[in-house]
């Protein structure tokens, strides 16, 4: 017997899908209200500028207190790194599954200032500007390289693994090497990211799993801060889960929210190189057809000509016929007439 109110053909699910159902049923029901009852006032210093827009929007960071929100700005508002706000936002829903369920779209700003961080929260200068990583990465891929990437980790780390799954079959593009270090120990992971640049690498990259949030703190001190800032190569980072943010993520080249995202651009960069180059067979193809069918065209033009003479011939052989009949006819003439003359003669003389 079916229970009473149940639909005609039910379709069990399991546990793990009635928790899935019912969590994303209470999300839309906390963002309708939250969006009933905004848009809100925050206050904060703007962090970790996209590098890029999308759409018409740019996103970062918004930072206070021990936590962040995620910015979805409109071109038309500027917000710069390290300065305070006091903004209207309007939350809205994420795009994806990965962290927080929220982004919040910046409608206005009420107040910007400096920045006035504390003494453990200033920021060194950046010995270089900043390289567009993806940019890099394709560049050396284009000429075929092997793009040399080294994971400075945790000394029992095995976070490696979300990296290099993550990048599925593009992982053998890359040649990935691991340097171990204790990441509680601040001076320790500066000088393993000293050591790593001399090294044969193209990119060096910072990473670390989630966890508690206190243990991310020796990775977001001076010692750390003052490395990733001065360093000559190409250096990213990945700490910890999508919600957490470090100050250090400011400071290196290209922040991703965890490991696994790491790898998933890693993998969407070979991606990317492989659609340039079919991109670029498909366009000699094309260029090739539109070769041959040029020549084509020239030689139907001349078989045209060719055409238009030999119909033109048979007209020639007609005229030239009626010439020479016409010829034959005259001289047929002037020979009765001389015959006709001889005769005459012979007669005359008889």
């Amino acid at each position: 017997m079916k229970p009473n109110g149940s639909p005609q053909n039910p379709s069990p699910v399991t546990p793990d899908q009635l928790l899935k159902n019912l969590q994303s049923l209470l999300t839309r029901e906390v963002f309708r209200r939250l969006r009933e009852e905004g848009p809100y006032l925050v206050q904060g210093t703007f962090a970790n500028h996209s590098q890029k827009a999308w759409g018409n929007f740019y996103y970062g960071d918004f930072k206070g207190g021990s936590t962040s929100i995620r910015l979805k700005v409109p071109l038309g508002i500027t917000l710069r790194e390290g300065r305070s706000y006091v903004l209207s936002v309007t939350p809205e829903l994420a795009p994806s599954n990965k962290g927080l369920p929220f982004v919040f779209q910046v409608e206005a700003i009420h107040e910007e200032a400096e920045a006035s961080p504390t003494p453990e929260v200033r920021l060194p200068q950046r010995s270089r500007e900043k390289v567009d990583v993806r940019g890099f990465l394709m560049g050396l891929l284009r000429k075929g390289e092997t793009p040399a990437l080294a994971l400075v980790l945790g000394e029992n780390a095995i976070v490696h693994k979300d990296v290099e799954v993550s990048m599925g079959s593009a992982r053998d593009r890359y040649r990935v090497d691991q340097r171990r270090v204790s990441l509680a120990n601040p001076g320790a992971v500066a000088e393993a990211l000293a050591q790593v640049v001399e090294g044969p690498y193209h990119l060096v990259a910072l990473i670390r799993g989630g966890g508690d949030p206190e243990d991310l703190k020796p990775l977001d001190g001076p010692e750390v801060w003052n490395a990733v800032a001065s360093c000559p190569k190409p250096i990213v980072v990945a700490l910890g889960h999508a919600a957490d943010t470090l100050w250090v993520e400011a400071l290196a080249d290209e922040a991703f929210p965890t490991p696994t995202a790491l790898g998933h651009f890693l993998k969407e960069v070979v991606e990317a190189v492989e659609r340039e180059r079919e991109a670029a067979k498909l366009s000699d193809l094309l260029e090739r057809a539109q070769e041959e069918a040029k020549a084509a065209r020239t030689e139907r033009d001349l078989l045209k000509e060719r055409i238009r003479r030999l119909e033109q011939e048979p007209a020639r052989l007609v005229q030239e016929m009626d010439r020479l009949r016409r010829g034959l006819a005259l001289w047929r003439g002037v020979a009765l007439f001389l015959l006709a003359a001889a005769i005459l003669l012979l007669l005359a003389r008889g």
